[in-house]
């Protein structure tokens, strides 16, 4: 081979080089500024979000109104983390999953109506006992008096990590543990941080994310939501809604005689097979209980699954739901703490017509919980 090939040749590779380094910065640009999953820190972000997301939120509460937005270009842990400094708008400050999101003391039908005049819904999708303590954090028990902090048990609440999505709030949650004078982080709390991390540098160049991130930006009109007094049935259908007061607004009306997906990877969604609870976040709860009380009062929320889910007796759902019902009922009732509701739907005379899905009631069963509890104070 000639000099000149020679030379050619590692002119042609130091361009590769070159061009690849410049696509992989473009692409790591594009992620880390526009960040989907919001999983990179801000003080790193040259691009800035200039939606004062805090301020509208407050507009929304004050207003009285709803606001309509598009789930994808948000995170919803953002939107109730600010919520959840507002707990002086309600008597009922409820955590839980997608499974209570719809709960308001201001939707028709009424959820809770026997105990909260007024509630903030802090439900997420995929809430978990992280979620519950981070936002905790901003929940200050010398600020507020006479407040019914509403506790969703679901059948994989009493157990950690079994959704990294709380991270985004991670230094809220290790501010609260301490705050309760717990250990800063809980048992493979490490793991899951790491694991975190693996996430942040996977997504750097990850095609997927840049899809994702390029549709946001071109769609940027579209991150301003809305604040209107009504919305309409299409609004509904094709956006979120959240109401002032944190719940979210869904259709009434659920075709009867449709399919309902049984599938193992929904029904038993967080479920660990012989891991029901964890005995350290029974300890956790009573630490909780007494940082909060007795100016205020803990309160315990079961939702019930669809009726065709406990047909299924060999799924690990529906034993799930019996012992973790059974040990939330004996805790609270060795501890002071009124339980509203059930998994079993029985228990609370809904049919199969209330759900939405095989495991999210409609409020037309939901309205329903007050009927079946235990007042154990």
């Amino acid at each position: 081979m000639t000099k000149k090939k020679i030379q050619f040749s590692k002119i042609y590779f130091y361009i590769i080089i070159c061009f690849n380094l410049i696509i992989l910065g473009f692409i790591s640009f594009i992620n880390i500024n526009i960040d989907p999953e919001k999983i990179y820190p801000e003080k790193i972000k040259i691009y800035k979000n200039d939606f004062k997301l805090e301020e509208n939120i407050k507009k929304l509460i004050s207003s009285k109104g709803k606001m309509v937005y598009q789930e994808k270009y948000w995170n919803e842990r953002e939107f109730y983390n600010i919520f959840s400094k507002n707990v002086h708008t309600a008597e009922c400050i409820i955590f839980g999953s997608s499974a209570i999101v719809t709960i308001s003391a201001n939707q028709t039908p009424q959820v809770l109506k026997k105990s909260c005049k007024t509630t903030l819904n802090l439900g997420l999708s995929g809430g978990t006992i992280e979620d519950y303590l981070a936002f905790s954090n901003n929940i200050d028990p010398k600020k507020i008096r006479n407040k019914k902090i509403i506790m969703t048990i679901h059948p994989f609440t009493l157990n950690f990590n079994r959704d990294h999505r709380w991270i985004v709030n991670s230094k809220n949650f290790d501010v609260f543990l301490e705050k309760l004078r717990l250990n800063k982080s809980h048992k493979d709390n490490n793991d899951l941080k790491n694991e975190n991390l693996s996430k942040l540098l996977k997504n750097v160049t990850n095609l997927e994310y840049l899809k994702t991130s390029i549709k946001i930006l071109l769609h940027s009109n579209k991150k301003k939501f809305r604040i209107q007094d009504k919305v309409t049935e299409d609004e509904i259908k094709k956006n979120n809604v959240i109401m002032f007061d944190g719940s979210r607004k869904k259709m009434l009306d659920i075709p009867k005689n449709r399919d309902i997906d049984l599938s193992p990877s929904l029904i038993n969604y967080k479920i660990l097979k012989d891991r029901w609870y964890d005995e350290s976040i029974l300890k956790l709860i009573l630490n909780y209980k007494k940082y909060y009380e007795p100016q205020n009062e803990i309160v315990f929320l079961l939702t019930p699954y669809h009726p065709e889910v406990w047909k299924l007796k060999n799924e690990p759902i529906v034993e799930a739901m019996i012992i973790v019902e059974k040990k939330i009922n004996e805790f609270a009732k060795n501890n002071n703490i009124n339980v509203i509701g059930s998994y079993n739907p029985s228990n609370l005379n809904c049919n199969k017509h209330e759900f939405y899905d095989a495991i999210h009631a409609s409020n037309k069963c939901l309205k329903k919980l007050e009927t079946f509890s235990f007042f154990n104070k």
